[in-house]
């Protein structure tokens, strides 16, 4: 019993010390007093001389009553000696002014413990910087922290100069109104700037645009013309958006030399029905392999990634990365933009083979399902497998047996279909990997072609071969030439006689690089 009740004072005494110490940290909270906290920062700034120039440019700009209210904000204030050399005709101009003091300011509280180790911080002028717990972006933190009523004040020995986005850089937007620093791309390489550009499109949304009244056939609003426009980019849309400033990317421009070379090489793998539309499809091709995720620095800057001597794009194909061959670099807003001599892709990178999954086929009936249509019955000789092979490795493919116990016979040339995007123009050698483990040896073959509706594919490029008993292995079974580049359509086809059935877990096209 003395043991327990030991035990118990022990935990009474332990409990105490706890409190105890809980109303000590209380109290010295509670004796903790900041004057500044008295203080909004536009007053903190007003009273500070060490950045009094930089109080001139808010005094001027939209700001100066936004840091006196009662929102939350973190202020990069500029000392004297780095606004020394600012260029004073921004207090002339008011776009450029606000654009400038806003691109210090941010709407959020951000204290230097909360970089780990960077952080993105947006700007109220639409910009984004790096923020680590000594520095932002290449200016250094000589005071931090300083509170205010609203918010923290860090004093920084650099400006922080609104800069272009990859997209304005690139394609020269904005660069002429000098409302940032850079002039964007001149004549480094004209030719993929003026593709860029060329890919620009706008449509009038009906949800934008201000209506006038209805269709009374349709019910459908109509928009008044010119209201509600958008203006969009086609290689954005393919690839990222190169204008978005939360995200950041790293671009490879190519000067025009560089760009013809990689056109010569693989223009031939991209022919279309016209001489300049396979050269805009070949451009595409191209340049949406210079845009990848991050930002890739041989200077070991915040928040940045060590540059490799190979990147992977975001399609899957390997972009060789020579820094020799750089002809100047710009820190963008949202990342970095190399402009490089010439990208020397490997040709076999960029032309890829084309893998076809069997059970990719949705279900008989479903929308974008391919099979002969002209008995649907035949819905019930359908099957997507999964199995495993002799080593325990799982496989999925489409069997599609002939009659089978439902008493549904399929007819000579049955078919399943389907689309094959981006088939460049290449001869193709085609491997097959078909597991038939069926009493019966079947043949089937393989077509390139658009089909009659309810009828046989109109060609038979690769013809029968006949599919072995339990063979897991992946076989060669002829050649496909694909002779305009895009979309197509491959057809399995079965036999005319004899056991109609068909199998495939995958169909692969690898294309002879020449």
């Amino acid at each position: 019993m003395s043991n327990q009740r030991n035990k118990c004072l022990i935990l009474l005494m332990l409990i105490a010390s706890v409190f105890a110490s809980c109303k000590n940290q209380w109290d010295e909270h509670n004796m903790i007093t900041d004057p500044s906290l008295s203080v909004n920062l536009q007053d903190q700034i007003n009273g500070n001389a060490s950045i009094s120039l930089f109080n001139q440019y808010i005094a001027k700009s939209k700001y100066s009553s936004v840091l006196a209210s009662s929102k939350s904000f973190t202020v990069w204030a500029p000392n004297n000696a780095a606004m020394a050399n600012v260029d004073p005709g921004i207090l002339a101009d008011t776009a450029r002014l606000n654009q400038f003091v806003g691109n210090h300011i941010s709407y959020q509280l951000y204290t230097t413990d909360v970089p780990q180790p960077t952080v993105r911080v947006q700007m109220v002028s639409g910009k984004s910087e790096t923020f680590t717990k000594t520095s932002i972006e290449a200016a250094t933190i000589v005071s931090a922290n300083r509170y205010a009523s609203n918010g923290v004040l860090h004093i920084i020995n650099r400006v922080l100069r609104p800069k272009l986005n990859i997209w304005d850089y690139a394609t020269n937007t904005g660069a002429a109104t000098g409302n940032t620093q850079g002039a964007g791309l001149t004549t480094d390489a004209l030719q993929e700037q003026a593709y860029l550009r060329s890919q620009n499109y706008s449509y009038q949304d009906t949800s934008l645009a201000e209506i006038t009244g209805y269709d009374p056939l349709t019910g459908k609003p109509i928009p008044k013309p010119g209201t509600g426009i958008v203006n969009k980019n086609r290689y954005k849309d393919q690839t990222v958006n190169l204008s978005d400033e939360t995200k950041q990317y790293t671009f490879f421009v190519m000067a025009d030399a560089g760009l013809n070379n990689q056109l010569s090489k693989v223009s031939k793998y991209f022919t279309t029905s016209t001489v300049d539309s396979t050269t805009q499809v070949s451009t595409f091709n191209i340049i949406k392999d210079l845009v990848v995720p991050g930002v890739y620095s041989t200077k070991n800057e915040p928040g940045s990634i060590a540059m490799p001597d190979t990147i992977v794009s975001p399609f899957g194909v390997k972009i060789p990365v020579n820094m020799n061959d750089t002809i100047r670099s710009y820190n963008a807003s949202n990342g970095k933009v190399y402009v490089m001599k010439d990208v020397f892709f490997r040709v076999q990178d960029k032309i890829p083979a084309i893998v076809i999954q069997g059970e990719s086929n949705p279900v008989y009936g479903t929308p974008g399902a391919w099979f002969r249509t002209d008995n649907g019955s035949r819905a019930s000789n359908i099957y997507y497998r999964v199995k495993n092979d002799p080593n325990g490795v799982q496989w999925k493919d489409i069997y599609i047996e002939n009659n089978t116990s439902n008493g549904v016979n399929l007819p000579a040339q049955y078919w399943a279909g389907y689309p094959l995007k981006n088939v460049n123009t290449a001869t193709y050698k085609v491997y097959i990997r078909a597991i038939n483990d069926s009493k019966n040896v079947f043949s089937e073959g393989i077509s390139f072609c658009t089909p009659l509706t309810g009828n046989i594919p109109t060609l038979l490029n690769i013809p029968y071969f006949q599919v072995s008993q339990n063979n897991f292995s992946e076989v060669y079974v002829g050649n496909y030439t694909n002779t305009k580049y895009g979309y197509n359509s491959m057809f399995v086809v079965a036999n005319t006689t004899g056991t109609i059935s068909i199998t495939f877990d995958y169909i692969k096209l690898v294309p002879v690089i020449q």
